[in-house]
């Protein structure tokens, strides 16, 4: 019988410890963000060109040679090879109603996108486009050459963000904090400027009618979370 209490005893002490282990380690978890806000140095912009013709080739012809003119211009405002892309291309055939009467003909199109890396000419730059054949500005997305930096930059201010909150909220514990336990980076969408224009064959009032351009600027943010020790 003695040698059974004893049993009981140590299972009785071991399932204590045990259970002890299992209790929620002391920590305040929270979430430190950031975010930094930095002038665009340079724009990505897509052009299209669209022709039609009930004539399959022609239509693709007049595109080609649309296309053309827009590299020419391209090249002659400075823009370089490896800053212009062809980002779409295609020949399909379509079907409207005039009159109620079924026309059938071919629209050939062609997107290029470029990189424009001194924003002081892209006013220019769009309207020598337009004039070139461009009937179509699909979007402008303005970027920062250096966005790791900002990046590194807003990731170390969210973890200094962090550790700011989690001593706040041990202070109005009476507590403190200690090291800590874990860090874990939260992913975030980025804010991106995006502006989307939209042009004809009529040049003039295209000119006329485009809006003002405002580079404005990227936010660049950044999450952490953090588990620090509580003391």
């Amino acid at each position: 019988m003695k040698i059974l209490k004893i049993t009981l005893a140590l299972c009785l002490l071991a399932g204590l410890a045990a259970a002890e282990d299992r209790l929620p380690a002391k920590v305040v978890r929270v979430v430190g963000t950031s975010e930094i806000k930095v002038v665009p140095d340079r724009a990505v912009i897509a052009v299209g060109v669209a022709k039609q013709d009930p004539s399959a080739s022609v239509a693709k012809h007049a595109e080609d040679a649309a296309a053309r003119r827009i590299l020419a211009t391209l090249h002659g405002n400075g823009v370089d090879e490896k800053d212009i892309q062809t980002t779409f291309l295609s020949l399909q055939p379509q079907t409207s109603y005039v009159k109620k009467v079924r026309v059938s003909y071919f629209v050939a199109q062609q997107t290029l996108t470029i990189t424009v890396r001194d924003l002081a000419k892209l006013d220019q730059l769009l309207e020598a486009l337009i004039k070139a054949g461009g009937n179509q500005i699909d979007s402008i997305v303005y970027e920062t050459s250096d966005l790791r930096k900002y990046r590194d930059q807003a990731r170390d201010l969210a973890v200094k963000a962090a550790l700011e909150k989690a001593a706040a909220l041990a202070r109005a514990l009476g507590q403190d904090i200690g090291k800590a336990q874990s860090i874990e980076e939260v992913p975030e969408s980025e804010s991106i400027a995006n502006t989307r224009l939209y042009g004809n064959a009529d040049k003039d009032r295209v000119r006329t009618e485009a809006p003002s351009i405002a580079v404005g600027q990227k936010s660049i943010s950044a999450s952490v979370m953090v588990a620090f020790e509580l003391n």
